[in-house]
Formats: structure tokens, C-alpha cells, sequence
């Protein structure tokens, strides 16, 4: 099978994907790890993004991402979000569709994370898998694990999908609030029903 795993920033998609990767060997994907892959010299994405933001963004033949990430998340910059997604979307999207391909031949499960989901992802997936935290919850999360401030925390989740957006596009839905026994649980009890 393929799963869609989708959630806001500080809602636990990594606790889950561990849980995935450990306890039932699945073959994880995440898409912002492979976005920045290409984020260095040499990578066609990197040459289009140099030519969208200018030198400045640029440190030591890499797009430097912690400035980049401030420039994207003050207020006003949703449509240089959009530009950059239209030029790295695409290329990720081509490189998951490789790399399931590779593991459909191993006869292994995939997990395809993404915080961003797209038409072309949820058609992928055999099932999307929704992981929710409550709003405080996340903050905090990001505040103890980030070292963010509560301003920025929210900066970050107020710029991101509305979870009203992700439970419509989700066939299951992790409820990630407590511990990570209960949502260990949660996937040990709906594994069961999918025959893993």
C-alpha cells in the first residue's frame, strides 16, 4: 500500500512515521527532506530559485533555508510561497513517483509525508492519513522543540492548511494529542484492520 501521511508543523507526523518505519518496516518518504535535497548548486531547482530570490538567499552554494524560511513566513509573502512551490512541487512529486516505483518492487508498504498536499498525492495514495494535534498542543511542541517563540509558532501554523482542509482530504484520522503509547495504539489497532 501507499499512505499519505499529512498534518500542520508540531502534530507528531514524525512520531508516526517512526512508529511506521520501526514497527512495520514501511519505506518512508518525506517530502520537505527531499524538497531541500535540491536545494544545492548543480540541481536545475536551485537554478530557478537562485534566478527567483537573488544572491542573498545563496550561502555556500546552498539556498540558505533558515533565511529563506523568515522570508516566507512574514505576513505579505504568500505569493512568493506560491512561486517557490511551483518550481519545487513538481520536481518532488517526480522524485517520490521514482522512489515508489523502486520500492514497489521490494514488496515493501510506503509512507509518503507531506505538509502540502496535492491533487497528484492523494491520487498516489491507496490511503491518507490525517494526524491532528490541538492548536496549544503544537505550540508548545515547537516552542520546547524548535526553541521557537509563541509568536512564531503561530506564524508558522496560521501560514500552513486549515485542519478543516486536512480532515477533508483524509480516509483516517490519527488524533495525536496525548501520548505516543496512545497513538502507537491507534496505529497497532488500525494496521490490524488493513492486514498488516
Amino acid at each position: 500500500m501507499i499512505i499519505g501521511v499529512i498534518g500542520g508543523v508540531g502534530a507528531g507526523k514524525s512520531t508516526v512515521l517512526e512508529i511506521l518505519e520501526q514497527s512495520y518496516s514501511c519505506r518512508i518518504y518525506r517530502t520537505d527532506d527531499i524538497a531541500k535535497s535540491f536545494y544545492q548548486a548543480g540541481n536545475p531547482v536551485f537554478t530557478s530559485l537562485r534566478e527567483l530570490l537573488g544572491d542573498d538567499m545563496i550561502r555556500d552554494d546552498h539556498i540558505d533555508i533558515p533565511k529563506l524560511g523568515q522570508k516566507l513566513y512574514q505576513a505579505g509573502n504568500a505569493g512568493l510561497r506560491e512561486r517557490i512551490e511551483r518550481i519545487v512541487h513538481p520536481a518532488v512529486w517526480k522524485n517520490v513517483d521514482a522512489r515508489i516505483r523502486d520500492a514497489k518492487k521490494e514488496g515493501r508498504n510506503i509512507v509518503v509525508e507531506t505538509a502540502l498536499p496535492t491533487g497528484h498525492f492523494t491520487e498516489k495514495c491507496d490511503e491518507v492519513w490525517f494526524v491532528h494535534c490541538e492548536p496549544e498542543i503544537r505550540i508548545k511542541r515547537l516552542m520546547e522543540s524548535r526553541g521557537y517563540s509563541r509568536e512564531k509558532a503561530l506564524g508558522i501554523i496560521r501560514s500552513q492548511m486549515e485542519d478543516e482542509e486536512y480532515f477533508s482530504l483524509a480516509d483516517w484520522v490519527i488524533e495525536n494529542s496525548g501520548t505516543e503509547e496512545e497513538t502507537r495504539n491507534e496505529i497497532y489497532e488500525h494496521c490490524k484492520r488493513l492486514e498488516w
